[in-house]
Parts: structure tokens; C-alpha cells; sequence
């Protein structure tokens, strides 16, 4: 079964091929319990003399821990549950997989407003506090807000140079686009043209 483009992108940026590979065994999985013991073993058959190799560094072409390691990104981002049994014979858990890729768009929708938050509060924060930097020290990424600058009576703590005002507007403007961008922008509508 194929991903769709959407999820395919979104598990990539989560945990890249592997995350791909262990959402196509969850999908191929949806109807029966499937353990990351399983993932592991129906992956490295699927990629058999394929030439990927997952473990570059290991002779193994992918470890039962990068699987478990992925599997809990996508518990993170909400991608996927589990439930353990413990094996009365070992004592030991056994974890069953299964996707919650019918969540994604929700998931991405909270994302994207979270994102959309973070611009905001940033841009009240460039927009309500005048900055000092150096210019002349090696720190020029370090910008000191109206208050720290008067208590350092606008010297640099680095190399005792001035600290001058900054200019911050191309700034705002960056962080105004990028809101509005993010408001107009419907990634979903966009992978099911």
C-alpha cells in the first residue's frame, strides 16, 4: 500500500526512510497486531538487495532499536498507539503497533496553529522592545534589549565596544509576511490537489 504524499512527507520529517518504512508496515498491518519485532522483519525483507542500508556504520541493514527509537517519534507526534502484554513466560513486554494516520490532518491543523502563535508572540516581542548589538565584537547575533543596554551602560560585556540601536523593522516585516502566509496556507488542500 502507498502513503499518501502528505504523510509520507510529514514521516519524514519525523524520522526520515525509516519512519516512511515503518508508517507503510503500519498501514500493511491495519487489520492485525503487528510488533516492532515484526516492523523490523517485514522492512529488512522489503528492502532486501534493494541497496538500502539503514545501519551504515553496523553490518546489519536495520536494528530492532532504530525501529522502537522511530516508533516512539511517532507515538510522540501522535501517529501511532500501542498496547503491551507482558509475556508470562519471559516476564518481558510485548508491544503491538497500530497507526493513527487518519489523525494527521488534525494533528497538522494544531501544528500549524501552534506555529502560528510562536509568530505572533515573537513579533509582539520584536515590536515592543528596542534592541542594542555591537558592532565591532565577534557576538554580532547578541542583541541586548533597552534595559539590559542601560545596565551595561551601553558597552559591550565582550570587547567594551558601544552597543548601538538596531534597527528591527526588516524583521517585522519578515514576521508579518510569514503570519500571514501561515493563515492563507492550507497544507492540506494542497497534497489533495
Amino acid at each position: 500500500m502507498e502513503l499518501n504524499p502528505l504523510l509520507k512527507s510529514f514521516l519524514f520529517i519525523i524520522g526520515n526512510r525509516v519512519a516512511i518504512e515503518v508508517g507503510i508496515e503500519l498501514i500493511n498491518s491495519e487489520n492485525a497486531d503487528i510488533t516492532d519485532e515484526d516492523i523490523t522483519e517485514n522492512i529488512k525483507e522489503r528492502i532486501e538487495g534493494t541497496g538500502i542500508d539503514f545501519e551504515p556504520e553496523d553490518s546489519e541493514t536495520l536494528k530492532l532499536n532504530t525501529v522502537r527509537k522511530t516508533l516512539y517519534k511517532l507515538y510522540s507526534e501522535k501517529l501511532a498507539q500501542f498496547r503491551r502484554i507482558r509475556d508470562k513466560s519471559t516476564g518481558w513486554f510485548i508491544y503491538y503497533w497500530w497507526h493513527e494516520f487518519n489523525f494527521l490532518e488534525e494533528i497538522l491543523l494544531e501544528k500549524k496553529k501552534i506555529i502560528q502563535e510562536k509568530l505572533s508572540s515573537r513579533l509582539k516581542f520584536e515590536e515592543n522592545n528596542y534592541f542594542f548589538i555591537c558592532k565591532k565584537c565577534t557576538q554580532q547575533n547578541m542583541k541586548y534589549k533597552f534595559d539590559e543596554a542601560f545596565d551595561l551602560n551601553f558597552r559591550c560585556p565582550d570587547c567594551g565596544g558601544p552597543l548601538e540601536a538596531q534597527d528591527n523593522q526588516k524583521i517585522i516585516q519578515f514576521l508579518k509576511e510569514k503570519i500571514v502566509l501561515n493563515e492563507k496556507t492550507n497544507i492540506i488542500n494542497e497534497f489533495k490537489k
